[in-house]
Formats: structure tokens, C-alpha cells, sequence
């Protein structure tokens, strides 16, 4: 895969966390050549002080994925071409990578012949400007950036070619689109100031710190801007605000980008003096006034800048956002440039149907920014908190992808990461990391979700069978057949799964307290399983168990009005217990095979078309669905009963107002969590389908 180039880092410092090393080299022309790179972490690299790439794609634990960057539109023509690449050595546990210690392996080739490679030409500096003791991004993310140019030494270090790297192998996603959106103005301008009184979360994780995951103590960490900038009263002076702008000591500006883009701030600023500023960004913001959003991450970056100086500024990772506040905490600046350099999958070939509605246009819009925003190396759930690759959301990501490309190589990819999962001591055999490529830690039984298993395999022969995918399905034999033979130590007497290990998922509602003894939906799923696993590799025990499961769980489970959710032993005996979702309804109808119109199934009948209120004839009500799985596993049962209508109605009713807020669409359907989650996108292709069926 490389020709010349070694892995390399600074000397002794390639299990240092949160380290940061530029790698430079020289040349006199870079006319015709590529840039062949990749890295642990991530690396993002400037070609004469312009941005060229961010990288690489992830995979696997123990791989790497190496890109190729056409250099030619780089070249400066005669003279010096600098060639820099900024890579992070995090060497902390996250969702978003596997950890793994610091290197980098890259080579400049004109055709066959490399020109400059790693161990002979490219010279590493440790990146002092960017400060390495702060705080966590998110517990799932890696380190916020804080940026201390004040502290900047130009010092080489030692650089050493290292032992060992991953196994390369080829990147076969796109690139991503590197586009500029810049604001044209401030929606205000204005002061603040300190103010005891206002709530402050001191930081905003998902679950508690430990030094598992990596982080430095509270009295190391310098600079806290997310503590600060909660803290500080605004008090705003003027709207629409033109660049440039002058800033001096107490005062912000507050930007708003129309809606909610993903990719990495830049700003253009001159100082007069020394500067400290911060800039908070946030997804959505009420009344003019900034604020963070309830995402658990901390959306905040700080600056530290020398006086008389011009700075161009690119923050290193991705963000998201829809509004941006610059607060100057000291000196004075001209602020001349703000906005987005985009990182997102380029849509311009991609099959964007329009509607007569209006309505249902907007929501596909912001179906196509939510999926561009989501599926560029792999599935991710949201390109902020986390940026994870979980199974079941991808699922419904990947029918996106294929609808809208009628290819799917962000899956091909993402699906391969799972193949190449090499086991590991904390989960079971037979169980693959319910998100990867990422790191396992035990939260009690949270360690592995064996829903997402099976959603896995069903999404394995849809990829397989229905996106005539060209991957072996061989390949994903061992995985699939462990997981099975893993199940089969939790089938009762009669067959059916009771009381699985792990963290039990159904969705997010009530339900999700009702997985224990017997879970019923959990059961469907499991026929739902073992005859996708039939379909691909024709076992028939697996489709005859698949059929009893199946049978056994509707007699089991349907009390003559709808399906309760799970039985509990007592004295050795199972009895329902009268719990009833409406998710569990939806895992019937999808998995259960019922016919809904017959005469035994009237009353459910009712309730689904109703949406799940109260039927008055019956007076009975389910716990309702949340946003996932719950919605999406009935977009699904309304397109498979044929209920297109219903379909389109509910989706305007649900989905309209995220188009106005954020034009991205959600994680769930209150305003918490993320506002821009990948497998939201897949209502595009289920309301095109439900519009096609209705115009026949």
C-alpha cells in the first residue's frame, strides 16, 4: 500500500495523550503528484497554507485506511511547496475511533515515483499552540480545542520511525465536499458580563468521567470556556450587523447560518492587542440570545492571540451548527470573516425527488443535509455528540444511501469494519459492539446491545439480496452464525429467547422497561433474524425455528385487542403481565407476518390507523412511541400495511416544524439531544414511496 513511507511520530511520545504534531516537507514542485496518507486518529493537511484534506476514513481496530490527495491545483509553480500534515494523537477511548497509539505514514508520488515520504523527508514539530490539557469534547467524542498561539514554539523534535502500524487498507468511500459558507452578517451584536446568578452546568457529558476513557485532572486544565460562557449575561445593542466588524474587551456577535450546517469553523480576524475569545456554537438558539442545546457536548472553542497579528483560523474537527457566538473576553480585534468550511458527503449526483407539497419538500430537504452530514466515512448517528457508527440506526441509513445512489459505498465500508472486528475480552463470543469503530466499556449490563446483533443480520441480506451488494456475503458468515449460536443459549423450552444477557433494547419508551422474562417484540425480531440469516445462506432449521418462534409469539402475546410486550415466571410458570407499547404492535406487523384485516386483528386495526390513541370502543391506549425506533419501525408497518395516506399526513405533523427550526431532522422529537441524526433521513425515501403508490 506504501512504497517508501515508514509510520513515524515524535520520539517516546506515541502514547501521549492528546498531543498534536505538525508534519512538513518541502518541495519543489507537487505539479502531477498525490498525497498517499494516513494516520491513527485523525490528520488534516495544508498544501502552501491552504486547506487540502481531513482524514482518514475510519475502520477497524488493528487497519488503517489510507487516502489519496491530488496535490497539482496545490502547486505554487517554481520555488517552495510546503507540504504540511497536522495530525491528533488523542490515545483516549471513544465511540468515534478505536484508540490506538500516535503515528503517521504518508508519501508524495509523481506517478510510480515517491518524491518525499515519512522516515526520510517530513520533519515533525509538536503543535504547542494547541493546548493539550482541557477538557473533554464529549465522552464519546475525544478533546476540545482550545488555541494558545501566545504559547506557539517552533521547536523540531526528535522524529522516529516506529515498530509497527495497522494493516492499510484502501479507502473506498467518497471524499467529502470542502465547501465555504461564510455569514454575510451578525444577527446582533452586543455585550455581556459576568452573572453569578445564571445556571451553569460545569461540564455536559452523558455519562460520568472516569480514566478509562482519558482526561486530565481539574487542576490541570487551564482554560474551562464552556463553564465560562455560560456564565456571561448578553445584552444586545444592534442587529444585522455588517462585517467587518471592530470587537474590544466585553462585547459578542451572534451569527445565525439559516440552518444547521456540519463541517469546521473558520474566522478571519486582525488583532490590535493580545486577545482571549471564545466562540460557542449551538444548533439552535431562541429570542436572539445564545445558548447551548440540551446535546450533552461541549460546543465551545477558545483563542489566545498575540497583538498586531492576522490569524486565519480553521478549527481541526467537525462541528455542527446553526448559530455561533464570538465573545472577546480581552483586547480588541477586527473580525472580518465567519462561517463553515462544510464536511459532508457531496449530494450533486445524488436522486433528490421533489413534491407538490411544500411541506414534504422541506422535510426532504432537510432529509438530504441530515444524510450528507451523516454518511461520509461510515453511518454515524449525529455528526456532533458523537459521530458512532450504531448498529439499527444504520439500518435505516444504509435504505437512504441506496436510494439515493442506487450504490452504497459509505455501507460497503461501514459494514467491512464489522467483519474485520477482531473479538475482544469484554464482549461474549458471538457478539459484535453494538457501534464501531469505537471502544467497549462496561456500564453494568450496558456493554452490548443484542437487538442491534439482530438488526445487523437483517441489514446484512438486505445489503446482500435486495442492494445486490458485490461483497462476499461469505464474509459475514462467522459473524452471523456465532451471534445465533450465542442466542440459542437463552431459548426456553419452547424455543423462545428469555431473559438475554446485555442491555436490552426496544426502543425508547416504556418499553424498554419490559424486556424481562419473555420480551415478545424482541421474539419477532428473532424470526425476523433467523430468516434473514435463511436467506442468505438457505439453512432451513434456522427458517423452520424462524416460523415456530414466530407462531409461538403471536398466540403467546396477542390478548385480542394487541400484543403485550413480555411474561414473567412465576413459580416457574409464564405469565403475561399486560404491559402493551405501541412499538410492540409495530414489531408485529413487521416481523410477525399477521394479516391485518382479518377479523381477529380489528381492534388493533383501529389503533394503528388512529395512530395509537384511544380507540373509544375499547378504551384502551398503548404507551406511546418515542422517536427511535419507535417512529421509524412505524413508518415502516404503515408502508408495509399500505397505509400511504396516513403515512404522508403523520410525517408533515411530525416532521415539519424540525424543517423550520434547523432544517435537519432530529433525534428525537422534543428539542433534546441531537437535531441532525442520521437515520431521520430515511423518511425521504419512505414518503416517495408512499407518493408513488398514491399516484397509481
Amino acid at each position: 500500500m506504501f512504497k517508501s513511507a515508514k509510520p513515524i511520530w515524535l520520539e517516546n511520545m506515541e502514547n501521549d495523550m492528546n498531543l498534536f504534531v505538525s508534519f512538513s516537507a518541502e518541495l519543489d514542485s507537487v505539479k502531477n503528484a498525490s498525497l498517499h496518507v494516513t494516520a491513527a486518529f485523525f490528520y488534516r493537511v495544508f498544501v502552501n497554507g491552504r486547506f487540502a484534506a481531513f482524514g482518514p476514513a475510519r475502520t477497524a481496530k488493528g487497519y488503517a485506511r489510507k487516502d489519496v490527495i491530488d496535490l497539482t491545483s496545490f502547486d505554487c509553480g517554481e520555488g517552495k511547496n510546503i507540504i504540511k500534515i497536522e495530525v491528533a494523537g488523542y490515545n483516549c477511548h471513544s465511540f468515534a475511533t478505536c484508540n490506538h497509539s500516535s503515528f503517521l505514514c504518508a508519501e508524495v508520488r509523481r506517478g510510480e515515483d515517491v518524491i518525499a515520504y515519512t522516515g526520510r523527508d517530513f520533519v515533525g514539530t509538536r503543535m504547542t499552540e494547541k493546548e493539550q490539557k482541557v477538557e473533554r469534547y464529549s465522552q464519546q467524542r475525544h478533546f476540545g480545542e482550545v488555541w494558545n498561539y501566545t504559547n506557539a514554539k517552533a521547536t523540531d523534535a526528535p522524529t522516529v520511525v516506529l515498530p509497527e502500524m495497522p494493516i492499510v487498507i484502501d479507502r473506498v468511500v467518497p471524499y467529502p465536499l470542502y465547501d465555504n459558507i461564510y455569514a454575510q452578517n451578525a444577527k446582533v451584536s452586543g455585550t455581556f458580563s459576568y452573572d453569578e446568578s445564571l445556571p451553569c452546568r460545569p461540564n455536559r457529558y452523558s455519562f460520568t468521567e472516569s480514566d478509562y476513557w482519558g482526561r486530565f485532572s481539574e487542576e490541570e486544565i487551564p482554560y474551562k470556556p464552556f463553564r465560562w460562557i455560560q456564565k456571561q449575561r448578553q445584552v444586545i445593542k444592534e442587529h444585522n450587523v455588517l462585517l467587518p466588524i471592530e470587537l474590544h474587551a466585553g462585547e459578542y456577535v451572534l451569527f445565525d447560518l439559516v440552518h444547521i450546517n456540519c463541517g469546521f469553523i473558520q474566522f478571519d480576524v486582525q488583532t490590535k492587542e493580545e486577545c482571549d475569545l471564545v466562540v460557542g456554537f449551538s444548533e439552535y438558539c431562541e429570542n436572539d440570545t445564545f445558548a447551548f442545546t440540551d446535546i450533552n457536548a461541549q460546543n465551545v472553542i477558545e483563542y489566545i492571540m498575540e497583538g498586531e497579528t492576522n490569524y486565519s483560523h480553521i478549527s481541526f474537527e467537525p462541528y455542527t451548527l446553526r448559530f455561533a457566538v464570538i465573545m472577546l473576553k480581552k483586547g480588541s480585534l477586527k473580525l472580518s470573516a465567519f462561517g463553515v468550511k462544510t464536511f459532508e458527503r457531496d449530494m450533486s449526483k445524488a436522486f433528490i425527488p421533489e413534491f407538490e407539497n411544500p411541506v414534504l419538500n422541506g422535510i426532504a430537504k432537510a432529509a438530504v443535509r441530515t444524510f450528507s452530514h451523516n454518511a461520509l466515512d461510515i453511518f454515524t448517528d449525529c455528526p456532533s455528540r458523537e459521530r458512532a457508527g450504531w448498529l439499527c440506526d444504520s439500518f435505516f441509513t444504509a435504505q437512504s444511501e441506496y436510494f439515493f445512489f442506487g450504490k452504497m459505498p459509505v455501507e460497503d465500508a461501514y459494514l467491512q469494519n464489522f467483519y474485520l472486528y477482531t473479538p475482544n475480552e469484554i464482549l461474549p463470543d458471538g457478539i459484535l459492539p453494538m457501534a464501531y469503530p469505537a471502544d467497549i466499556k462496561r456500564f453494568g449490563d450496558r456493554v452490548y446491545i443484542p437487538q442491534w446483533n439482530m438488526w445487523y443480520v437483517i441489514e446484512v441480506e438486505e445489503y446482500i439480496n435486495k442492494r445486490g451488494a458485490n461483497t462476499d456475503r461469505e464474509l459475514f458468515r462467522p459473524s452471523i452464525e456465532k451471534f445465533l449460536a450465542f442466542l440459542e443459549r437463552y431459548e426456553n423450552e419452547d424455543g423462545m429467547l428469555e431473559r438475554v444477557s446485555g442491555w436490552n433494547f426496544v426502543e425508547w419508551s416504556d418499553a424498554n422497561t419490559w424486556t424481562e422474562d419473555v420480551n415478545y417484540p424482541t421474539n419477532f425480531l428473532y424470526a425476523g433474524t433467523l430468516l434473514a440469516a435463511y436467506r442468505l445462506y438457505g439453512n432451513e432449521k434456522w427458517k423452520e425455528k424462524a416460523e415456530k418462534i414466530r407462531k409461538l409469539t403471536e398466540k403467546l402475546s396477542f390478548d385480542g385487542e394487541m400484543f403485550t410486550d413480555n411474561a414473567v415466571r412465576e413459580n416457574g410458570v409464564l405469565k403475561n403481565t399486560g404491559n402493551t407499547s405501541e412499538a410492540g404492535q409495530y414489531y408485529a406487523v413487521i416481523f410477525g407476518d399477521i394479516d391485518i384485516d382479518a377479523p381477529k386483528y380489528k381492534k388493533l386495526k383501529e389503533h394503528i390507523l388512529t395512530g395509537c390513541k384511544t380507540v373509544p370502543e375499547s378504551g384502551r391506549r398503548f404507551v406511546p412511541i418515542n422517536a427511535f425506533i419507535g417512529l421509524y419501525l412505524r413508518i415502516t408497518a404503515l408502508l408495509k400495511l399500505g397505509y400511504y395516506k396516513t403515512l404522508l399526513e403523520e410525517m408533515e405533523y411530525f416532521f415539519g416544524g424540525m424543517v423550520e427550526k434547523t432544517g435537519t431532522l432530529w433525534e428525537y422529537r422534543q428539542m433534546k439531544g441531537s437535531f441532525d441524526h442520521g437515520f431521520a433521513s430515511f423518511v425521504l425515501p419512505a414518503i416517495y414511496k408512499a407518493v408513488k403508490e398514491l399516484s397509481k
